[in-house]
C-alpha cells in the first residue's frame, strides 16, 4: 500500500504592524513681544516655504533624513514656488488629495517615511527658504548647531530698512513684507507623529510713531521736516547660543546705519493749497527690522548737538519757524546716568514702540499794570 502525503508550502512572510507612514509637518509662530492682537501666529503669514534638516538615528548609527529641503504651504493642488515647481506637477502627486488632508498643507517632495527602527529623530526649521542662502546657512545635528553666516561673511540688516512701511505712512501695525525676518524652530525629536514646529524671530522689531499733543493749539501747519535714528547696528553673523530667547548675533563694530525720513509730512492744519492732504498724528513713521543690541545712555535730556551714542533726531516746523533736538537713544527708553540704569537691551523676538509726542508748550503772555510810583506829595501855600 502506498501512502500519500500533502505537500505544505510554508509561508513566512515578514510583515509590519502598520504600514509605513509619511512623515509630515505643522508649524506655528510664537508671537513677538509687545505686540498687539494683530500679530499672527500662523508662518504661512510670514513665509509659503521653509528650510527643514533632520537625522536619525537607527542601529546606533546616524543618518540624514532632511538636508536643505524646502517645505511649502498648498492651499491647491497646484505647481508651487520652490516645491513641485515643474510644470505640471503637484502634492496630490505623492500625497493623495490636500484638500482634507492629514499633514496640514505643509508639503515637500520625494516623501520621507518613518523608521519603525530608528531610537531617534532630530529635526530642526529656519525661515526663509533660500536655494543658496547668503551668507551662507551652516546646520548640524548638535545642540549649538545652527550658524547664519560667520566672522568674515555678515548679513547686513539695513537691507530690511523701515520694508513694512506704505509708500505713505500708517496707523497700522505691519508684521509682513520682509526679506528676512528670521525664524528658527526649536529643535523637535518628534517620532512617528505629525512634527509641530514653532518658529521665533530672532530678529528685533522696531516702531517710531509721532503724536501731535493737545498742547498744541495754533493754527499755523505743525510739519514734521525730518525724524533720524542714528547709530543702529548693521552687520552680523548668528551662532545659536542655548535658547531662542538669548541674543545669537555678533555685530560688527563700527558697522552702524541710520534710519532717516526726510519728506515733509503735516501733522495738522494743511493748507487749502493742499487741502487733500492726510494729516500724520498718530501714524508710524518707522516699521523696521534691527538686530538686538543694547543702548548705553551718554547723555539725558533734549540736546543741540548729537551726542556720542545711538540717537534719535527730530526737527519740525510751526509755521516758518523751526524747531530742532537730539535725545540719547537710551534715555529715550528710561535710561538715565545711574549706574544701575544706564543701559537698555532691545531683545530678539520683542517689538519696541517709541511714541514721540510732540507739541511745544505756546508761549502765552500775561500783562499786568505798574502802579503809579507815588513819590511825595506836597502842599504848597500860593497867595
Amino acid at each position: 500500500m502506498a501512502s500519500c502525503s500533502d505537500t505544505v508550502k510554508l509561508n513566512n512572510d515578514v510583515r509590519q504592524d502598520n504600514q509605513p507612514e509619511k512623515i509630515g509637518f505643522a508649524t506655528y509662530t510664537e508671537k513677538a513681544t509687545r505686540a498687539d492682537e494683530s500679530n499672527s501666529v500662523n508662518l504661512f503669514d510670514f513665509y509659503k516655504t521653509f528650510d527643514v534638516y533632520a537625522w536619525k538615528t537607527a542601529n546606533n548609527q546616524v543618518q540624514d533624513v532632511f538636508v536643505h529641503v524646502p517645505v511649502e504651504y498648498f492651499t491647491k493642488d497646484t505647481t508651487g514656488t520652490y516645491v513641485y515647481k515643474t510644470v505640471g506637477t503637484k502634492p496630490s502627486d505623492e500625497w493623495g488629495n490636500i484638500s482634507d488632508n492629514q499633514y496640514k498643507s505643509w508639503f515637500y517632495e520625494s516623501v520621507r517615511y518613518w523608521d519603525k527602527l530608528a531610537t531617534k529623530y532630530n529635526f530642526y526649521a529656519i525661515a526663509p527658504y533660500e536655494e543658496t542662502p547668503n551668507p551662507a546657512l551652516s546646520i548640524e545635528n548638535d545642540f549649538t548647531n545652527i550658524k547664519i553666516g560667520d566672522a568674515d561673511h555678515r548679513y547686513k540688516v539695513s537691507s530690511e530698512k523701515n520694508l513694512a512701511k506704505d509708500i505713505t505712512l500708517t496707523k497700522d501695525k505691519k508684521y509682513y513684507g520682509f526679506n528676512k525676518d528670521y525664524m528658527l524652530a526649536d529643535k523637535s525629536s518628534t517620532k512617528f507623529q505629525l512634527i509641530s514646529l514653532e518658529f521665533h524671530h530672532i530678529l528685533t522689531k522696531f516702531n517710531v510713531m509721532i503724536t501731535l499733543t493737545d498742547a498744541y493749539k495754533g493754527t499755523q501747519p505743525f510739519t514734521i521736516k525730518n525724524l533720524t535714528i542714528a547709530g543702529l547696528e548693521d552687520e552680523a553673523y548668528f551662532e545659536y547660543n542655548t535658547a531662542m530667547t538669548k541674543n545669537g548675533w555678533s555685530t560688527k563694530n563700527g558697522s552702524t546705519y541710520n534710519l532717516a525720513d526726510t519728506t515733509d509730512y503735516i501733522l495738522k492744519n494743511v493748507p487749502d493749497s493742499i487741502a487733500d492732504t492726510i494729516q500724520y498724528s498718530g501714524y508710524y513713521w518707522f516699521q523696521t527690522l534691527i538686530f538686538p543690541q543694547t543702548l548705553t545712555c551718554d547723555t539725558i535730556g533734549a540736546l543741540t548737538i548729537a551726542p556720542n551714542s545711538k540717537y534719535l533726531y527730530i526737527e519740525y516746523t510751526i509755521g516758518n519757524e523751526s524747531f530742532k533736538a537730539y535725545y540719547d537713544l537710551a534715555y529715550v527708553f528710561g535710561c538715565t546716568q545711574d549706574a544701575n540704569n544706564k543701559t537698555y537691551d532691545m531683545l530678539p523676538g520683542s517689538e519696541y514702540t517709541i511714541n514721540i509726542k510732540v507739541g511745544p508748550e505756546p508761549i502765552i503772555f500775561e500783562a499786568k499794570s505798574a502802579k503809579w510810583a507815588d513819590e511825595i506829595e506836597i502842599n504848597p501855600n500860593v497867595n
